[in-house]
């Protein structure tokens, strides 16, 4: 039996209207732009730390680094758009006058790194020749940029630092091996990639370069020949994977957020 005949307060109904419309409101949220709503909320909170920074009077020396972190965040949020490498400017504009050059340099560095992910080849290539700090796997994807402007030779130079220090590396034979490929030089290409094997006889990507050049040069038997190899060694092997499209089209950016 029905007992409780007394009518929905006033203060109900305004609670349950604001319920309502803070369902709604975080439903918009969800499903307008940026895609990645973590993101987006860590950007908010970069917002946050710094407003505390400027609070206890570090933001002189922190205003840097709140803008090289919102350069992360949006560039994951906003692949298409130059709102990080503007934040980047001014993370190198507001560098404070006592940081080393070294880590001056660190920053032109990041910022190639987002323009790259961006798809800004020029500026990337730019960035990295000034910061004058290229790492060992850096130096394969600065060749693969110079190569794009059809600087060969200088490429070539980024390609040999890589095998100077290891001369079994597969993505220094995978450095010279494109250039050739690039000028269509695929009898030297190949006889790189015979190299590489020679001194590295249990590689299976090598065997899997080859066979694509083997493949292009209408090769049939040899392209089946180190297929088959390449499979031998590593079953799960893809022949569309490339070391060199994931130089120059990075899937993700491992740049890491830093502390104030």
């Amino acid at each position: 039996m029905i007992s409780n005949f007394n009518k929905p307060s006033r203060k109900d109904d305004i609670k349950l209207l604001s319920c309502i419309i803070a369902a709604f409101l975080f439903i918009v949220w969800l499903c307008t732009p940026p895609g990645n709503k973590f993101i987006q909320m860590c950007f908010w909170g970069n917002h946050v730390k710094y407003f505390v920074a400027k609070l206890s009077k570090e933001s002189d020396t922190t205003e840097y680094i709140f803008h090289r972190n919102n350069a992360i965040y949006l560039a994951k949020m906003y692949k298409k758009k130059n709102y990080a490498i503007d934040e980047m400017n001014k993370a190198i504009g507001t560098a404070p006058a006592y940081l080393s050059q070294k880590e001056l340099n660190s920053l032109y560095k990041d910022r190639a790194k987002i323009k790259l992910f961006l798809g800004d080849y020029n500026g990337a290539l730019d960035d990295y020749l000034h910061s004058g700090d290229v790492d060992l796997i850096e130096n394969l994807t600065v060749a693969m940029l110079l190569k794009e402007k059809g600087k060969f030779k200088l490429a070539g130079n980024y390609c040999n630092a890589i095998l100077d220090v290891d001369s079994t590396a597969y993505a220094g034979y995978a450095c010279l091996s494109e250039l050739y490929a690039a000028l269509q030089r695929y009898d030297v290409s190949i006889r790189i990639w015979d190299l590489a094997i020679d001194r590295k006889k249990n590689n299976p990507r090598a065997y899997m370069d080859r066979a694509k050049l083997k493949k292009i040069i209408g090769d049939t038997k040899g392209y089946e020949a180190d297929l088959a190899k390449a499979k031998e060694y590593l079953p799960s092997i893809d022949e569309n994977d490339s070391i060199i499209y994931d130089a120059l089209h990075p899937k993700i950016l491992t740049l890491q957020i830093r502390k104030y």
